[in-house]
């Protein structure tokens, strides 16, 4: 019988390496006319619909319990956070420095987990998440040239999200299961998005009927939508299953496939050092997973 432990990083794995793909389909939709922030929107807005069809096919509830509340609004904040700050942040300093300001996110988490969690994850694990955070330096090596406190603080905003986003959502799985608080989360957060791609796009959504966006753009969107709609469902199942803390390791994976599938959708052709660096974040994840199977027979 597979382990909860087992169970919750098998499904952090598939959660990175699907989100890896979202940058590269939203890169798509952009070269075909529609805006980063209305990726962000159009995503928001499928998985808010898909996520509350499931939970009515489940005969869900959706009401939050009082107990919920305080992690449920956490958790809205910290989607809104991720999805507006890490996307703003590259318009100020290089997609390599956001990207690893970003992935500090899982060592913060191994750092926070005694006073979140109750529980001190050890040194070998907190080292092996730094060993995979090392690896993403290698591999997309920051550019320095132009260091805008602006991105910085975004990109860093969106890093202290993420650590919101997954203690948060460890929390209110034991309250709710991933459809219900997935597709409220997002049903609160719509507006915003919404705002922002109206903000952004001039007062005219580009992917709508008379905008710059083509039909190969609201291909890319459509992708955008399923593999979100899919990774989120399969992050907070993996929170459902095992602390924030053991499986947040294995999200440094995400980085690692977006730039693979960039390789294979747009002809990037990768550099040595983006192979050393891939070596590294799985070398550490292999560990980790080992590691983890020896702590479920003890």
């Amino acid at each position: 019988m597979i382990s909860r432990i087992r169970l919750g990083v098998g499904c952090a794995l598939a959660a990175a390496s699907i989100y890896g793909l979202v940058p590269n389909f939203v890169r798509g939709a952009f070269e075909n006319g529609i805006p980063p922030v209305e990726a962000t929107f159009f995503r928001t807005s499928v998985l808010a619909v898909a996520f509350a069809l499931i939970a009515v096919v489940q005969g869900e509830s959706f009401r939050i319990p009082r107990e919920a509340m305080a992690a449920f609004a956490g958790q809205a904040v910290a989607t809104l956070v991720i999805s507006v700050s890490y996307l703003a942040s590259v318009q100020f300093i290089p997609i390599g420095l956001a990207v690893i300001i970003f992935f500090t996110f899982p060592v913060l988490i191994m750092l926070a987990s005694p006073m979140v969690e109750g529980k001190f994850p050890g040194f070998l694990r907190i080292f092996i998440a730094i060993f995979a955070f090392g690896g993403l330096v290698v591999a997309i090596g920051p550019s320095f040239g132009e260091l805008d406190i602006r991105g910085i603080s975004l990109a860093t905003l969106a890093s202290l999200g993420g650590v919101v986003q997954f203690f948060t959502g460890r929390s209110i799985s034991r309250y709710l299961m991933p459809a219900v608080f997935g597709s409220l989360v997002h049903i609160v957060i719509w507006p915003a998005t919404l705002l922002v791609a109206l903000y952004v796009s001039g007062g005219t959504l580009q992917m709508m009927p008379g905008g710059s966006g083509t039909a190969t753009g609201f291909y890319f969107l459509l992708g955008v939508a399923a593999v979100y709609v899919a990774a989120y469902m399969l992050q907070m199942s993996s929170l459902r299953f095992a602390p924030a803390s053991t499986v947040a390791p294995f999200y440094n994976l995400e980085p690692i496939v977006t730039t693979a599938f960039a390789g294979l959708l747009f002809g990037e052709i990768l550099t040595a050092n983006q192979y050393a660096g891939g070596g590294i974040v799985l070398a550490a994840l292999v560990v980790s997973s080992l590691l983890g199977k020896r702590e479920n027979r003890a």
